[in-house]
């Protein structure tokens, strides 16, 4: 079976601002009409204006004649309200609600450190907008050996959360473990969703070590996704 796909759309992509967002937009312009555009920028994109102004900027940056969409997200953090749940669903341009642990990736350190005890009402007024939660996946606990951490993270988090939110739509960000695919194919239809990075196919951990330390052959830009609402 051949699958033809005209124009695809990056489900997972940091375009940064500033002089290197004009550096390299027009790299996924070349390829993609349309993209998830993540919000961890310093200050990070917490409310839906400064999600329309970084969206603003985007389409300032992209070379003439060109034919893509940003579709925004905000950060999420601790101080997240329902209220601008609501205003980002009502903008039209944002698409998603990011989730990143405190402290586990890049500009994640306003992330969220007590998802059930600070975020619960954001989480609900999700389910209710339709609004999806897109997860970095991992924990944070320094006792928890580096690539177990996705396996716990869907453990001690993902399986609670749909068990209380079974509404909320979830996509599951460039997953790197068995365990994932299986949680996501485990799921209702419509409910978890997953993205793939590219480079996660072709390579295993010691392609993290060979020739000393490689860290870019842990997490990639572009993402496709696996399983869909």
């Amino acid at each position: 079976m051949e699958l033809s796909i005209a124009q695809p759309d990056d489900w997972h992509l940091h375009l940064r601002d500033g002089e290197l967002l004009e550096a390299v937009v027009s790299h996924s312009v070349k390829q993609f009409g349309r993209a998830i555009i993540m919000p961890n920028l310093r200050p990070p994109v917490t409310t839906t204006a400064a999600a329309v102004a970084y969206r603003d900027s985007i389409l300032k940056a992209l070379p003439g004649n060109t034919d893509f969409t940003p579709l925004m997200t905000l950060y999420l953090t601790d101080k997240t309200s329902p209220h601008e749940i609501k205003l980002a669903r009502e903008s039209g341009v944002v698409y998603g609600v990011k989730l990143y642990p405190a402290g586990a990736t890049t500009n994640s350190q306003d992330g969220v450190t007590d998802l059930f005890g600070k975020c619960l009402p954001v989480l609900e007024e999700m389910a209710n907008q339709d609004m999806p939660l897109l997860v970095h996946g991992e924990v944070t606990d320094p006792e928890i050996d580096i690539f177990d951490r996705e396996k716990v993270f869907i453990d001690r988090i993902l399986k609670p959360l749909i068990q209380k939110l079974p509404k909320l739509k979830v996509v599951m960000e460039h997953v790197t473990t068995m365990d994932a695919v299986k949680f996501v194919e485990s799921c209702e239809e419509g409910c978890v969703a997953a993205t793939v990075t590219p480079q996660h196919l072709l390579l295993n951990r010691n392609s993290l070590f060979q020739g000393g330390l490689q860290p870019q052959n842990q997490e990639g830009n572009s993402h496709y996704v696996f399983s869909v609402f």
